[in-house]
């Protein structure tokens, strides 16, 4: 009876799946020689819309190919304001079966809605938005030092003007996701979900973003964002700094560091990180590690935490990966989490990314083990 169950199950999860994550360039691109985000995104911290070479690279990397051409349409002409607005919908959806040691299968089908845009004021100025909504939220743990922030159904995770008085410089404030290291989508990895950085963490902000051919540095400030709990609302501020060491666009080495307080806690954040790239496949890796000081118990304790990403594309519209973290926070919080992941993803059309995933992670704390098998698909509008 339970193998029919999980069949049917299965079979659901798919019927959704292939109606319905987002599809975004990502940091594996340093495989081609591309050493930040601002050659093809319209932000320079990236993981936002694309610039029109940007949707031209989207394009010819995916399995229908060919090249990209703005929409001749008059509606779509007006809609973007001649151009000067950039804007999609997008609708993430996946569906994923886990169990746990001593619990029974769990089954869940999440959907995600999103709208972004972006609009060129003149003269250097440009406001953007992300609005989501969804129906099964999807939150970091909830750590006995640092609650989780209470999300929404429809919420806001960007909110910025910014102003770029040069090609290579610009400055944006308002509310988004703080700069990281490797710059991942996937923010329920250890090394996000386990330091402020899930999909609900979206703080005010100050920040520079600064880059030439060999290097980046993006110095920010933040500040509450408005959904944290009283006691959680951290302030602080930090730099992300990183070089391509050969010149080639392919060994990008650098650190992020950040100071935060809230009226419960302060952390200190160092993490070290490197991009390599070597054709068809290469290395993605970071460590970040993390000491906290509680204000009521002047307790002090560490976290280390590490990503590893070997990943190959043997085809350009397909991409194979192999996963490990590991995750280690000492008493009176004592944590030491374990994972591997395999990840296939193909990106069929510019408009349309599907991916399946199979994970392991082992709490040696509590002895217990997580397995799942994850199905997703995202589309998108193109401009």
């Amino acid at each position: 009876m339970k193998k029919h169950v999980c069949i049917a199950a299965l079979a659901a999860i798919l019927l959704l799946w292939v109606l319905n994550r987002p599809a975004r360039a990502l940091p594996t691109m340093v495989r081609l020689g591309y050493n930040n985000c601002a050659v093809c995104h319209i932000s320079p911290q990236g993981g936002g819309l694309l610039n029109l070479y940007g949707r031209s690279i989207d394009k010819a990397q995916s399995l229908q190919g060919g090249d990209y051409q703005p929409s001749d349409n008059r509606l779509v002409k007006w809609i973007s304001w001649g151009g000067r607005i950039t804007q999609d919908l997008r609708s993430v959806t996946q569906g994923q079966i886990g169990d746990t040691t001593n619990q029974s299968i769990l089954y869940t089908v999440r959907a995600r809605f999103l709208y972004r845009n972006a609009t060129e004021l003149g003269k250097g100025f440009r406001l953007s938005a992300v609005v989501n909504g969804e129906n099964e939220s999807s939150k970091r743990p909830a750590l006995s030092y640092e609650p989780a922030i209470k999300p929404r159904n429809a919420y806001l995770t960007s909110a910025l003007l910014s102003y770029r008085p040069r090609s290579t410089l610009e400055f944006a404030v308002g509310r988004d996701q703080l700069p990281t290291g490797v710059n991942l989508p996937d923010l329920t990895i250890l090394i996000h979900s386990h330091n402020r950085a899930g999909y609900y963490d979206a703080p005010l902000q100050a920040k520079l973003f600064w880059w030439g051919k060999r290097y980046q540095i993006t110095p920010y400030a933040f500040f509450p964002g408005g959904p944290e709990k009283t006691g959680e609302r951290e302030s602080g501020g930090g730099s992300l700094a990183e070089l391509d060491v050969l010149g080639k666009g392919r060994t990008v080495v650098g650190v992020n560091a950040l100071h935060g307080s809230t009226r419960n806690l302060h952390r200190t954040l160092i993490g070290p990180y490197f991009r390599l790239g070597f054709g068809p496949w290469g290395i993605l890796a970071e460590h970040d590690v993390t000491d906290r000081k509680l204000t009521s118990s002047s307790t002090s304790f560490r976290q280390n935490a590490s990503y590893a990403q070997l990943f190959w594309y043997p085809r350009e519209w397909l991409l194979t990966s192999l996963i490990g973290e590991q995750l280690q926070t000492q008493t009176p919080f004592r944590e030491r989490l374990i994972g591997g992941r395999f990840e296939i993803s193909s990106r069929l059309a510019s408009y349309a990314t599907i991916g399946i995933s199979t994970r392991l992670e082992r709490n040696y704390v509590t002895g217990q083990l997580l397995r799942s098998v994850a199905l997703q698909l995202a589309l998108k509008t193109i401009n």
